[in-house]
């Protein structure tokens, strides 16, 4: 039996090697019969957890469009979507009427025989899968024909650090998958001293408002348009990074978690200045994206990751190659904003591959031949091997020595396959691929799983250098560190301009050291960095699940044997992080009926200790606390009172204030930090919840 299940398991996880993002609707009796679905309403919560971003996707999906709208017609809802290597998905809700069902997290096989039967019987499931290290599916039934259906998909969006703070792609790719789009995706995020100043990246008009709620409290909210569905999307905020490390913790007793950023340019005498010739190439049959929104993201990702000690120039393909300067240009922030600024018509359509290189190759030669060149295109036309090698031998003809170029390719549609030496290639996959590894370059494609953001990022941090023989190792004073896992890599490689991002577990007590060796410029180093004990960090049990993920990432990476698989299957279902091999699913019969599923969203709502809901007035101290907290509730009329409660940071029950506790007036409450059975609850996040007839209230507390 194990042999035939891990067979099966093996099966499945070689399904969809390469991602898709693609939303049908249709009858499941005929699976052929399907139809492009739509998205009615789609809105996104978003909180900084460090090296990730916590997402909360809300989805609202019909068959509007289809012949399929009548209340008789049962559908089958089937969402298709992408997300980075390094996500984790830990929950899942599905509404069946007014009510939410939070999913149960169950082994993948005995999931699928219960969706399957359901399916035939026509109840409320809904199924969420993972299909491969990037690939997820999302399957809801029935839907009637006339019948709306609505989720929501908890998961950790790994961020890209930079020397402001970080980002995280939205999942516009998702929201673009509806046949009719929604009117507008709106964002939330609730305010945190640790993150500041949230923006979405390349889109100067999409701004964040403070918008105060009687039910959600005083929040950050943008909202995008569709007219801006196209473009490629991120989320921003900025943070403050001393001496270039970024640290937090998350501790209970002598036991915790830690996760940290490290930029290798702190410790590292580099003075070595860029020079970057930024090669720009644009073939409109292969992007929805228009020239100025490229344009954009290319400045954006300039005055990021360039310096006043670099310098750039800017190449554009046209029928004649045109260049912005023909010496170098220091890149000041003015200078990047006037090149940008200045710029005419500088793209063609259409792809001029061959001669936009050969350019980029000549300017450099001819100012220093020092600098380094980063390539930019979608183009597709040299994908053949036969092309392709014969553009890449009369490039290195040019070339002597050397000059280092890094490929960004945002090819995005109309992609061309070729085989080659038992491989598929996509697009110039081959040519990219070959030219950036004899040239010492490196190539980074929206392929891999990234946007065009984070493609271009990655071809600037690569052009800094490397750190070879890297080595990192952390321990504290009195005690021990394991279960250490690099959320950015695991090579003995590091670049200097990429930060080392870390997530592993302690035992003990602080300081926290992290030492770093290695090799740079020809010479051996070595750097110990202490870490006095953060009290000020103000983390969450979420700490558990980003290194559970990191923790099952690398399991399922490596060989896969029944005693692998179980262990996944084990610390999946335990820690509630979806897996290759396990599965949430949202059930209607004998369904627990979340109640408290939408506390979870406002669990952010506030840090301040007083607040007014309607007449009322409520305030908690101390916060955080040890042994007692304190409310003080002025209370106008106790008959309108329908919850005073405390809850754990998942949304569980702790313990609930009763109705005789509370008098019209002045009222003193006192919580010991036990739970309604007595039990002593652990330090950590809880949430005080306030409701009554005119709104609710989630103020967030802390036990040390």
């Amino acid at each position: 039996m194990k042999t035939i299940r891990l067979s099966f398991l093996l099966l499945i996880s070689a399904i969809n090697l390469f991602g898709v993002n693609q939303l049908t609707v249709g009858d499941p009796r005929n699976s052929w019969m399907t139809n492009q679905g739509t998205i009615e309403e789609a809105s996104l919560t978003v909180q900084p957890k460090g090296l990730f971003m916590e997402y909360g996707l809300y989805l609202t999906f019909s068959s509007r469009g289809t012949s399929w709208t009548a209340v008789k017609d049962t559908l089958e809802v089937t969402l298709k979507f992408d997300l980075p290597a390094d996500a984790i998905v830990y929950d899942s809700w599905l509404w069946i009427g007014n009510d939410i069902v939070k999913a149960k997290l169950t082994d993948r096989w005995s999931a699928s025989a219960i969706y399957e039967n359901i399916v035939k019987r026509r109840r409320d499931p809904s199924i969420l899968s993972k299909q491969s290290a990037t690939q997820y599916e999302l399957r809801i039934f029935p839907m009637a024909g006339n019948q709306t259906r609505k989720v929501k998909i908890s998961y950790l969006m790994p961020v890209t650090w930079n020397k402001n703070g970080f980002t995280a792609a939205l999942p516009i790719a998702i929201i673009n998958t509806s046949k009719n789009l929604p009117v507008k995706f709106p964002i939330y995020n609730w305010p945190d001293p640790q993150w500041s100043d949230p923006e979405i990246v390349n889109d100067t008009e999409t701004l964040f408002t403070v918008i105060k709620d009687t039910s959600l409290g005083e929040h950050f909210e943008a909202v995008i348009p569709s007219t801006k569905y196209k473009n490629p999307l991120s989320i921003g905020f900025k943070t403050l990074i001393e001496n270039g490390l970024y640290f937090s913790k998350y501790q209970q007793g002598n036991d915790g978690i830690y996760q940290f950023a490290l930029f290798p340019t702190s410790f590292l005498n580099s003075t070595s200045n860029k020079k970057a010739a930024i090669l720009i190439d644009y073939d409109a049959s292969n992007s929805n994206l228009a020239v100025k929104d490229i344009l954009t993201v290319i400045k954006n990702e300039m005055l990021l990751n360039l310096s006043n000690k670099d310098s750039f120039n800017l190449l554009f393909s046209n029928l004649s190659i045109k260049r912005y300067s023909e010496k170098w240009v220091a890149a000041t922030k003015t200078n990047i904003e006037t090149a940008f600024n200045s710029l005419t018509n500088p793209l063609s359509s259409y792809s001029n591959l061959g001669t936009l290189l050969a350019n980029g190759i000549d300017f450099i030669k001819k100012n220093g031949n020092n600098g380094k060149i980063i390539l930019i295109s979608n183009s597709s036309q040299y994908g053949d091997y036969k092309v392709g090698n014969t553009l890449i031998s009369d490039i290195s003809s040019l070339m002597n020595p050397k000059i280092q170029i890094h490929i960004s390719d945002y090819q995005s549609i109309n992609f061309r396959n070729y085989y080659v030496n038992g491989q598929y290639y996509y697009g110039n996959e081959y040519f990219y691929s070959n030219l950036s590894r004899i040239t010492f370059g490196s190539y980074h494609g929206m392929r891999s799983g990234l946007n065009i953001s984070e493609a271009i990022d990655e071809s600037f941090k690569s052009i800094s250098g490397t750190i070879n023989s890297f080595d990192l190792h952390t321990s504290l004073a009195a005690g021990f560190c394991y279960g250490r896992y690099n959320i950015n890599g695991e090579s003995n490689v590091a670049y200097i301009n990429t930060p080392i991002m870390q997530v592993g577990k302690f035992k003990g007590e602080f300081p926290f050291t992290i030492e770093i060796s290695g090799e740079y410029n020809n010479e051996i180093f070595s750097k110990k960095i202490e870490i006095q004990n953060p009290n000020n960090t103000r983390n969450d049990s979420i700490f558990e699940e980003i290194w559970t993920g990191a923790f099952i990432k690398k399991l399922e990476s490596g060989p896969q044997s029944n005693d692998i698989i179980n262990e996944i299957v084990f610390t999946s279902i335990n820690e509630r992080v979806l897996s290759k091999y396990t599965t949430f699913l949202c059930l209607e019969p004998n369904a627990i009926i979340c109640t408290d599923c939408m506390i979870q969203d406002v669990r952010m709502v506030t840090e301040v200790n007083d607040v007014i809901i309607g007449q009322d007035n409520i305030r908690i101290y101390p916060n955080p606390f040890t042994d007692r907290l304190t409310i003080d509730l002025n209370c106008s009329d106790p008959g309108t009172i329908k919850e005073l409660s405390i809850y754990d940071i998942k949304g569980s029950l702790i313990y609930q204030f009763t109705a005789g506790q509370i008098v019209k007036g002045k009222n003193v409450l006192v919580w010991n930090g036990n739970s309604s059975n007595g039990e002593k609850v652990k330090p950590g996040v809880y949430l005080l919840s306030y409701k009554t007839n005119t709104g609710i209230k989630t103020i967030k507390i802390i036990k040390k």
